[in-house]
């Protein structure tokens, strides 16, 4: 505990000399504090890549699923996948912490997630401008701190073409609150 205090120490003073030797605008700077004391409150230092890279693969997955356990209990899509897809899913989640203001995606950009808003709250800011059928036509901004657990389009469709049965589900089952590649909004809050 010691230890990580220390650590925590040293990287607050190794992030406020860079933001000064740099001279990032106070606006910019207070958030980037901001988001490092409160993923820091979240995580306590702990590196969950660093120790699931240390993890044999099968108990890998079995942490993963554990990680991303809401996600697939409150979420229908997930209702009818197999342990085996559950397993293939949960280690291509990634976890996501956000700080209130944050932009998690910005109109124009490019779509290749799809992500679930565990806590928080986010707001959809869209504009008159058309976007491609794969660029975000509005940005995504944090309003809260939130959590999301995010998986890549490509990995997702390599488990899905895996777990054909589990696949027809998936596409009846999820409802999207907003598809970043359309302009409309319904739903849960679900993010693509």
């Amino acid at each position: 505990m010691y230890t990580n205090t220390n650590r925590y120490h040293e990287m607050l003073n190794n992030v406020r000399d860079f933001l000064k030797l740099y001279q990032v605008p106070k606006g910019l700077s207070e958030r980037v504090m901001d988001y490092i004391v409160s993923t820091w409150a979240m995580t306590k230092g702990i590196d969950t890549e660093k120790v699931l890279s240390i993890c044999p693969k099968d108990m890998r997955a079995d942490i993963c699923v554990h990680l991303n356990r809401q996600v697939f209990n409150e979420h229908p899509a997930f209702r009818l996948a197999s342990d085996g897809c559950l397993r293939s899913l949960a280690v291509e989640f990634q976890t996501t912490h956000c700080a209130p203001g944050d932009l998690i995606f910005h109109a124009g950009e490019s779509v290749d997630t799809l992500c679930f808003v565990v806590s928080g709250s986010l707001e959809v800011i869209q504009d008159d401008e058309e976007s491609t059928l794969a660029h975000a036509c509005a940005n995504v901004r944090a309003l809260t701190y939130c959590d999301l657990h995010v998986i890549r389009r490509d990995a997702l469709l390599k488990v899905l073409e895996f777990y054909t049965a589990f696949a027809n589900s998936f596409s009846r089952n999820l409802i999207l609150t907003c598809n970043l590649r359309k302009r409309t909004a319904h739903g849960e809050l679900w993010v693509s």
